[in-house]
């Protein structure tokens, strides 16, 4: 075979790859947006009958998440002793601030405020986006964390010693790792009716979060400004308060 013929059929298929390529990528842009278009349909047409608000961008509310790293950097700094449940492999570093707000829903979900955002946050020399669907307690509290953990891991970490907190659940006690700020809170929060939902809810998530006066998941929403997504995860924060005892927060 001749070079020249070798080098069209070499260009060509070049061209064929990225012809598929660019229409992958234009039909993904496509679906995107026609699935963003949907998602504000829906909120637009729910959130007055919600009594939710819809901000593209607002960077005043900013200072709401500033405010709450902060409040819990302040909490931390009297005991530098103790693991830092924001950044457990990073205890000194100032807490993340955010520099913008978009795609804000507020509002009020069975009688609880919430919001619901991205934010654009600076932490550690880097920049990254950060969602965040927060619902209010009823005061402030100390840092608390709830994460799954691979079964095996938590073994190992109680074998040499690195175990957390235990709540006297052996299922619980296995497939969770809690970094806490204080313990009589801790143990207050994570009672038994909030240990058997957590283990027994349905809806997927990562982890359990105290901060401040909010409560928020790491949990499987994709649009925050769907209320098809917005409203499940705001009812999973609800759920856990509903089961938390009014002295946890006095």
């Amino acid at each position: 075979m001749s070079g020249w013929l070798i080098a069209v059929i070499v260009v060509g298929g070049c061209l064929v790859v990225a012809a598929g390529v660019i229409a992958l990528v234009v039909w993904s842009r496509r679906s995107y947006y026609a699935d963003e278009k949907a998602v504000l349909e829906r909120l637009k047409g729910q959130a007055a009958d919600l009594g939710w608000t819809y901000e593209e961008r607002n960077d005043s509310y900013v200072s709401v998440y500033n405010e709450q790293r902060e409040y819990m950097q302040q909490r931390l700094l009297p005991m530098p002793t103790r693991q830092n449940p924001l950044a457990p492999l990073q205890p000194y570093h100032r807490p993340p601030k955010a520099v913008a707000a978009k795609q804000i829903v507020t509002g009020v979900h069975r009688g609880r405020p919430f919001i619901a955002a991205t934010f654009t946050v600076n932490y550690a020399n880097e920049q990254s986006s950060e969602r965040v669907i927060w619902v209010r307690t009823p005061a402030p509290g100390p840092a608390l964390s709830v994460s799954r953990e691979a079964r095996m891991a938590s073994r190992v970490n109680k074998t040499i010693g690195q175990g957390d907190v235990q709540v006297g659940n052996p299922e619980f006690d296995e497939r969770f790792e809690i970094s806490e700020q204080d313990e009589r809170f801790t143990r207050t929060v994570l009672n038994p009716a909030v240990i058997e939902y957590l283990l027994k809810t349905p809806r997927k998530f990562q982890s359990m979060s105290f901060l401040a006066d909010h409560i928020d998941f790491s949990d499987q929403v994709t649009d925050h400004r769907d209320p098809e997504q917005l409203i499940p995860a705001l009812d999973l924060r609800c759920d856990v308060l509903d089961r938390v005892p009014q002295s946890a927060w006095t």
